[in-house]
């Protein structure tokens, strides 16, 4: 039984504010039963509970999990057995400074591991073996198949980084600092993406939020002070960080320059980015500092992780909010066109994280990130293949929340791990 997505991180906050699990609870939350069959299809059902109080208590910080009264029902609980993409599944589990490795039925074949290090938020993985994570707001590190620490990159990064052809990494990261013109009583959190060495030496960086200013989607930049800056939770400065995140950039990759022919915007080299609170995802070029694309205008609300596929389109999750439900949409650079969605789903929403990757057999592999659930749809959109993180918390019913899970090919991985 699992309570409806649009209250688990209410519910989550009430664990640390006495006075909101009650105001919770007393919304009528529905409960929701779920089959236990292992061949399950789809997602499961739920009643809509009344939105406004939720979203007046919406610009809580990051949750860490949700409340789920099926903790025991754990691991790799779906598995239509040859429709599911081969391969091992790599991730990172909220408040943990570990990584594992899994292999389809969920058995942990490697572990990466630095306690004491602090909360791993992203993580990717190498293929020698070596892991280059996030420790939010704090360092980038790099660790080696035995989790021995390689290097530090010690600033404030955040959400994400990518791997260049060359080896580079560009990793986001921000600051903050007195911008009147935004808003007047609080700081503004600028966003940087940042070129780092292999071996963890900055090169460069370069300011989003100048290179918008410069650009014809300076409109896209909310006055701090207006009505909508203000009436938009999670862009609202009023949360504990005292910030008023302007952009939020949540995503960075490096393009190949497979979607060049079609849009010269998509040369090889350039970045795609996402900028969360302007609710669309743009293409920068690092080498003259401009952002050349952009793309959701009245499509997006909060999302994560646009990323290219194989097929020339992109993938971005598209967070929606309490009313909406998620989606995951597919994206036709060349016309603009959605030409594929997963969702709205009854029971499918995370609040504040996501993830999509479109996998070799033309499956999608979705991170229901707030809830710690991963699950693989084909075209159709029926679910063949579901994890729900294992890493709970009892005593407060909460699973903890995922970031993100890669596919990973065994074939391009050099190191021994556990067969």
């Amino acid at each position: 039984m699992r309570i409806p997505s649009s209250l688990r991180g209410i519910l989550v906050g009430a664990t640390v504010v006495a006075g909101l699990f009650a105001l919770t609870w007393g919304l009528g939350v529905v409960s929701l039963d779920e089959p236990h069959d292992e061949n399950q299809r789809g997602r499961p059902e739920r009643r809509e509970a009344r939105p406004d109080p939720v979203r007046q208590l919406s610009s809580m910080g990051y949750v860490d999990g949700t409340v789920d009264e099926d903790l025991e029902r754990s691991g790799v609980v779906v598995h239509a057995r040859g429709r599911t993409q081969p391969g091992l599944n790599f991730y990172s589990s909220r408040k943990q400074a570990r990584a594992q490795l899994l292999d389809m039925q969920g058995n942990v074949v490697h572990e990466w591991s630095r306690p004491g290090m602090g909360s791993w938020q992203h993580v990717s993985l190498m293929p020698d073996g070596s892991v280059i994570g996030l420790v939010k707001d704090k360092r980038m590190f790099k660790v080696d198949e035995d989790s021995n620490l390689v290097w530090t990159f010690e600033d404030r990064v955040h959400h994400d980084l990518d791997i260049g052809p060359d080896g580079n990494i560009w990793v986001l990261a921000r600051t903050k600092r007195a911008m009147p013109r935004y808003h007047t009583e609080h700081p503004t959190t600028e966003d940087f993406v940042v070129e780092v060495s292999p071996d963890g030496a900055e090169l460069r960086r370069i300011s989003v939020l100048a290179m918008f200013e410069a650009s014809p989607y300076a409109v896209l930049l909310n006055d701090g002070d207006s009505l909508t800056a203000r009436a938009v939770a999670r862009s609202n400065p009023h949360r504990r960080s005292k910030e008023f995140d302007i952009l939020h950039t949540n995503h960075v990759e490096v393009l190949d320059g497979s979607l060049a022919d079609a849009n010269p915007a998509f040369a090889k080299g350039n970045l795609l980015l996402s900028p969360r609170n302007a609710h669309t995802i743009v293409v920068a070029n690092p080498q003259t500092e401009e952002i050349v694309w952009a793309w959701g205008s009245s499509k997006l609300m909060f999302q994560h992780h646009p990323t290219v596929t194989r097929d020339g389109t992109i993938l971005v999750f598209n967070n929606g909010d309490e009313r909406t439900g998620s989606q995951v949409l597919e994206l036709d650079p060349r016309t603009g066109d959605i030409v594929w969605t997963y969702g709205p789903t009854e029971g499918f929403f995370s609040h504040q994280r996501g993830s999509n990757l479109r996998l070799d057999n033309g499956n999608t592999l979705i991170t229901e990130s707030d809830a710690g659930y991963v699950f693989e749809v084909a075209r159709s959109g029926e679910v063949v293949w579901e994890f729900r993180n294992p890493h709970v918390k009892k005593k407060k019913q909460l699973r903890m929340a995922i970031w993100r899970m890669y596919r990973v090919d065994p074939a391009t991985l050099t190191f021994e791990y556990q067969h």
